[in-house]
Formats: structure tokens, sequence, C-alpha cells
């Protein structure tokens, strides 16, 4: 899954008036490959370069008052 795909989630949830998203949380299982690349995608989207990357075993990020979490497989 990439960050591009998480936003889309997010903005589908935030526009859909039927979905409460206060208090929601997503729980993704991703394959091993995935979950690395979106880790590092978050990472240098939110950092600056001068950090080194170090592999997250569970990622939690908040976007829209939504908690998006990913475990990897």
């Amino acid at each position: 899954m990439k960050l591009e795909k998480v936003l889309e989630i997010a903005n589908e949830c935030v526009e859909n008036e039927v979905i409460p998203v206060e208090g929601l949380t997503l729980t993704y299982a991703l394959d091993k490959q995935s979950h690395r690349h979106l880790d590092e995608e978050l990472f240098y989207k939110t950092n600056n370069n001068n950090s080194s990357f170090s592999h997250n075993e569970v990622i939690e990020v908040n976007i829209a008052g939504i908690t998006f979490i990913f475990n990897q497989k």
C-alpha cells in the first residue's frame, strides 16, 4: 500500500457522512515489502533528509482524525 492510497482512504472516510471518523481506527496487515516501503515513504515525507531511516514493526499515523495502524504479516 502506498501513501497515496492511505490518503485516498482517509479522504473517502471524511467525505462520507455515514462514516463517523471520531475515534475511527483502521488496521491493515501488509506483506513485508509493502510494509517497509510505506514506512520509508512516510519517514522521508515527514522527516528531514539528515535523519537516518530505521524500519518500524508497527506504523501508526493519524490523518484527518483517523488512526491508521499498519502491521506486518
